[in-house]
């Protein structure tokens, strides 16, 4: 959905959008990172934003639950990398949160795109 389709479908429902800006998710950072974990450092904005992103997928797409379970490690990585403290992550936040991010890259992979909606076809007679 665009931007602008997304106006007129609030329009229609008779809603206002809260922020007239679109933000848009960069996924290409946080892949290039999961590509050499150790060997990069932590783009931790997009990291947070997908993090974020990701779960909110998982959920909408009703409780399909494809994220692993988060735990007391999920939740201190979480904290140092919403602190910009993702380089004081212990071996084990670290190895949770790329868990989580490679499963939330592939779910997000496994969602269909419509790259062209059909339209609703006109028959001439």
């Amino acid at each position: 959905m665009t931007v602008r389709q997304l106006r007129v479908y609030a329009s229609r429902k008779g809603w206002r959008l809260a922020d007239s800006e679109a933000g848009t998710l960069e996924l290409a950072p946080v892949q290039h990172w999961l590509e050499a974990p150790k060997r990069r450092r932590v783009p931790a904005g997009a990291v947070l934003e997908a993090w974020n992103f990701f779960e909110d997928l998982d959920r909408g797409l009703g409780g399909a639950h494809r994220l692993p379970r988060q735990g007391a490690v999920h939740n201190s990585a979480y904290e140092k990398l919403f602190g910009g403290e993702c380089t004081a992550w212990t071996p084990d936040e670290l190895r949770a949160v790329l868990e989580l991010i490679t499963a939330g890259m592939e779910l997000w992979n496994s969602c269909p795109v419509i790259v062209k909606p059909l339209t609703r076809r006109r028959v001439c007679r």
